[in-house]
């Protein structure tokens, strides 16, 4: 398979959340050649069983969605749907899989295991794993663990990373809103300012001693949106957020915070709030065991943190055990950025990798 033009041909057809019926095809018809089981356990997911004839199967995982950003620059196969980029690597992830895929058809790889290749739309959106853990897929082909590689630019070029453990945070979606009462502003001691005891409220949760925690853990808000006009007292508040945190403990301790700050705010301001948060996802917890063999087979460097970023192949690891790694491009150009772009070449790194994994686990 040429990696390259594969990813290449896949970043044309870049296509966002769980309705993908370009990038299925194209992944449906790349993988109807080969001696395997194809399935199609959610939207636009595929599932590629490859039968070896052992008692347990391993899966590695790709996520296929694109992002809602445009493409700047002419890279020479810039994306054809307007306002929309492959910018956070998932074309050469799809590209890695099937070129596994490719080895595991022709018989180029002594398979210790059967081989599942799971392409998984709705990573950026609504958490696609959730929805492939909940078909039945794992039960069903007897998979007993999952990995995955994602390529991150501020790593260096063409080297693999993994740490046991904690490697990515979990995240959920934060929006608090308060109620007030608007009147002019000239007579502003007769309002309930829903303006000011949002303002209040952000500065109230962000003072709290070790709610955010460095490294560890993360409350912030980067929208708010108040009042209809200058003159009047704001009688309505929205405040849009996120919350990251390695463990469900602290995910607990700092959900109480936000809705314990929104309770001061009203006793304060006399307003009325609302603490709504998202499902999310949890926390990328890479088995230990596993990250021990992948050490004796990849010798991967050891991050010495995890990250705040988040990722929904959580959900495959609260399932089964599973290791997710990182892919260092050398760029240093940021995930999800409209000129993000990589040395091809690393596509047989993940290759190689995979192949390894399979035949020697």
């Amino acid at each position: 398979m040429d990696l390259k033009k594969t990813r290449r041909e896949l970043h044309r057809l870049a296509e966002t959340g769980e309705y993908l019926p370009k990038t299925r095809k194209y992944i449906e018809n790349a993988l109807c050649g080969y001696n395997c089981e194809l399935s199609f356990p959610w939207e636009s997911a595929v599932c590629a069983f490859f039968d070896a004839g052992k008692n347990e199967t391993v899966a590695f995982r790709a996520d296929m969605d694109a992002l809602p950003i445009q493409e700047q620059g002419d890279c020479g196969f810039i994306s054809e749907n307007s306002g929309t980029m492959h910018a956070c690597g998932h074309d050469g992830h799809m590209a890695m899989l099937l070129g596994i895929a490719e080895l595991m058809a022709s018989g180029k790889i002594k398979p210790k295991y059967n081989l599942l290749a799971l392409f998984q739309p709705a990573e950026e959106t609504i958490g696609g794993a959730k929805h492939i853990v909940e078909a039945g897929v794992f039960e069903r082909y007897r998979v007993k663990c999952v990995f995955g590689i994602h390529l991150i630019p501020d790593l260096p070029k063409g080297q693999l990373f993994t740490k046991s453990g904690a490697l990515m945070s979990g995240s959920c979606e934060t929006t608090v809103e308060f109620k007030g009462k608007s009147v002019h502003i000239t007579e502003y001691q007769n309002g309930i300012d829903a303006l000011e005891a949002g303002t209040f409220f952000i500065q109230s949760l962000y003072s709290e001693a070790g709610l955010h925690g460095g490294n560890r853990r993360l409350v912030r808000f980067g929208k708010m949106t108040s009042g209809t006009v200058r003159n009047a007292v704001s009688e309505y508040t929205k405040i849009y957020g996120s919350m990251r945190s390695f463990s469900d403990e602290d995910f607990i301790t700092q959900k109480d915070a936000v809705k314990s700050a929104a309770r001061r705010t009203d006793e304060r301001f006399g307003t009325t709030s609302s603490v709504n948060f998202s499902e999310g996802y949890p926390p990328v917890i890479n088995d230990a065991e596993l990250v021990a063999r992948l050490n004796e087979m990849l010798s991967p460097h050891i991050l010495e943190k995890p990250r705040l970023i988040a990722d929904d192949f959580s959900w495959y690891q609260r399932k089964i055990p599973g290791v997710y790694m990182f892919l260092g491009t050398g760029t240093g150009i940021p995930l999800h950025s409209s000129n993000f772009n990589f040395d091809e070449q690393l596509l047989e790194v993940g290759v190689e990798a995979y192949k390894k994994i399979i035949e020697q686990l």
